[in-house]
């Protein structure tokens, strides 16, 4: 047994508590996020009819811009579902010429004294209600596909095995420090969801580029289980009816939708409040997979901080930091290349993921006072 001088004592309990969340660091880098970067699995041929649906309340600009992009989709048989979700703008009048120039198009129109569930959740159930096609892919009226082939790129993941297939939808680049804050939450939470899912652990999608069969929806009972909540419906459905054999992820470029991020702290904040709501009802195995990973970059924070005051082994410490955020720059560098507008993220991963860090810390305790306001 080795004897060290009392003065190293406390620097080893410190640099073992580094060393605890430095290893779950590197592990969920190198076998959870770097698997974002494997190629798709073999595609299918086949063409099934979709379903493309939108849930929008306010939406006239948006739609004038979007709609035509998504018409123009190189797809022999889809359609457009609008569910017109109480606007008081003028989206129903745009809807309608729209239905005159394209003859797919179908528009469900709901009252606001018909508003029966939390959220869009009731709007998306009529729409996929609705729907002429089995196959359903959703998005919102302020996204874009970035290529024309998005729709046939979507579906072509889809097979005799695999009924869901989670899409990336990221966020215009623009000048100022938030907007690089919403890119780079975007760029990790797309990470995680696909590099989880392509370690057969789908726990969760985003509404914006999600495709799934309709039986999927109706054997569970649609939103029943958490209609309660102002968000889930996108990741707690999927959380709820994907599997390792039924779910394939989409991360090519063509296969992506883009979107425009907040503009304001506020609304920014607002919104990450509300989608906050969901992850306590993810399933416990989902749970537990998520809060390791920021649980372990906090471990591992406090033991460099300990590491600093007690002076000892800094040096070990400090080079094993070093290495820990050269490979996550490294890896999202890599995933970045496959998707839209994060590029130049990756580069600034180290100072983002503290300031990330911090701000959802403080989005947890608020929720904890404050209930987040429904979606509107």
């Amino acid at each position: 047994m080795i004897n060290l001088p009392s003065e190293y004592h406390l620097p080893l309990i410190w640099f073992g508590i580094f060393l605890l969340g430095w290893i779950v660091q590197l592990y969920y880098l190198f076998i959870y996020f770097l698997k974002g970067t494997k190629p798709p699995q073999q595609l299918s041929e086949n063409k099934p009819g979709v379903s493309v649906i939108i849930c929008a309340r306010n939406e006239e600009r948006n739609l004038m811009e979007h709609i035509p992009v998504i018409m123009e989709q190189d797809y022999p048989h889809f359609e457009l579902v609008v569910v017109n979700d109480s606007s008081w703008d003028d989206t129903e009048a745009i809807l309608k010429a729209m239905q005159v120039r394209y003859k797919n198009i179908h528009v469900v129109n709901l009252d606001e004294e018909k508003q029966n569930m939390q959220g869009k959740k009731f709007a998306l159930t009529l729409g996929i209600k609705a729907a002429k096609y089995d196959y359903v892919l959703l998005t919102d009226a302020d996204c874009q596909p970035l290529s024309n082939q998005w729709i046939a790129s979507m579906m072509s993941h889809i097979n005799e095995n695999k009924q869901i297939v989670l899409g990336v939808s990221l966020f215009h680049k623009s000048k100022g420090w938030l907007n690089r804050i919403i890119r780079f939450d975007g760029l990790m939470t797309a990470t995680q969801y696909i590099g989880f899912a392509q370690n057969g652990k789908p726990y969760m999608g985003v509404g914006r580029n999600l495709a799934y069969h309709r039986d999927l929806f109706f054997k569970v009972g649609g939103f029943k289980s958490h209609y309660s909540l102002a968000s889930g419906d996108d990741d707690l459905f999927i959380n709820q009816v994907a599997t390792a054999k039924n779910t394939a992820v989409a991360i090519l470029q063509h296969e992506q939708t883009i979107s425009a991020p907040k503009d304001s702290w506020q609304s920014w904040y607002t919104q990450k409040r509300r989608h906050f709501t969901t992850a306590p009802n993810y399933k416990p195995q989902h749970k537990r997979m998520l809060a390791l990973w920021p649980f372990s970059l906090l471990l591992m924070w406090f033991g460099f901080a300990g590491s600093i005051v007690f002076h000892k082994l800094l040096l070990i410490v400090g080079g094993l930091l070093l290495v820990r955020y050269i490979s996550q720059v490294a890896i999202l560098h890599k995933i970045s290349k496959r998707m839209s507008q994060s590029r130049d993220i990756a580069w600034l991963a180290p100072v983002l993921e503290i300031h990330l860090t911090v701000l959802n810390i403080g989005l947890y305790f608020s929720n904890l006072l404050r209930k987040p306001q429904k979606w509107s």
